[in-house]
């Protein structure tokens, strides 16, 4: 089998999921066999009908899947195959797992996108209250945990997601890895990626949580029966001009009250957007400013 053959579908979640959790098996040889590499993914058992919905939606490149003596974990796997041999020169350098950009326009397919969040992300919540309204405010966040990977390729990755399917990812610091992952930042732009994934979890209904805002909105608002839990809204959010405009003011030594003033923002609002850039922007982590 080779690259060629497979259609976009197929090329999106195999590379999607490879940049996740897939692996492809390495061997001591200095050749590869003759029959090629092999995929695996090793996963709890808690999550096997996401790996049997792989299974059944690509069985030319997935063939089975193996449970563990344990019981706790198994294995998605394919059988030996050149076209493995082939990812692995594609994707790795020495044991180190790289993004393959040349590859990323041939994979055009949303599932490409689904893969690598369900494999790789997470939907995080932050809960405020307004005790006086007796309000809880729910904001979701979307990460990609990609920290394997070396900044400038996500950088790379995230344009190509944003150029693909229209969802705008930006850098975000972390302590381990590589030191950054991707996360969506607007609110409307979080809420906007789950639903149109969201379809999605009728196919993989363990997934639900993940997938479906409304859904996992209510179970929220079953855990705190005695007060109105609410989405928040995204108010006077800050433009890409804007942070672009507070990039440049810092490093010409304009404090955050001119800031303001020129933004027609409050003081305090450029004082935390101004952190917020500092901690999540690749290139903007070294700058010298002045209150």
């Amino acid at each position: 089998m080779k690259w060629e053959e497979l259609t976009v579908f197929e090329k999106s979640l195999l590379l999607g999921t490879l940049l996740g959790d897939g692996t492809i098996t390495r061997t001591k040889a200095k050749m590869a066999p003759k029959n090629g590499l092999q995929y695996r993914e090793h996963f709890s058992v808690k999550q096997m009908e996401y790996r049997e919905w792989k299974l059944k939606t690509a069985p030319q490149i997935f063939e089975g899947i193996r449970v563990r003596k344990t019981g706790t974990s198994a294995e998605l796997f394919s059988r030996k195959d050149e076209l493995f041999t082939w990812l692995r020169e594609q994707c790795y350098d020495e044991r180190k797992k790289r993004i393959p950009v040349h590859l990323l326009e041939e994979c055009t397919h949303p599932v490409f996108l689904l893969a690598l969040y369900l494999d790789d992300g997470s939907l995080s919540l932050t809960k405020s209250t307004r005790s006086r309204l007796n309000q809880m405010i729910i904001t979701p966040h979307i990460y990609l945990y990609l920290q394997a990977f070396y900044p400038e390729e996500l950088e790379m990755l995230s344009e190509f997601i944003e150029r693909t399917f229209h969802h705008r990812f930006v850098l975000s610091r972390r302590s381990d890895g590589h030191f950054y992952t991707l996360r969506i930042q607007k609110t409307e732009e979080a809420i906007r990626f789950l639903n149109e994934f969201s379809s999605y979890a009728y196919a993989i209904p363990t997934m639900r949580k993940k997938l479906d805002w409304d859904y996992r909105l209510q179970l929220e608002r079953e855990k705190y029966p005695e007060m109105t839990v609410i989405a928040s809204k995204a108010k006077n959010d800050y433009t890409a001009e804007e942070i672009d405009f507070i990039i440049k003011a810092k490093q010409n030594g304009m404090t955050d009250a001119a800031i303001a003033q020129q933004l027609d923002r409050t003081y305090w609002s450029v004082v935390y957007k101004w952190q917020d850039i500092k901690k999540n922007h690749l290139k903007e982590e070294i700058f010298s400013y002045a209150y």
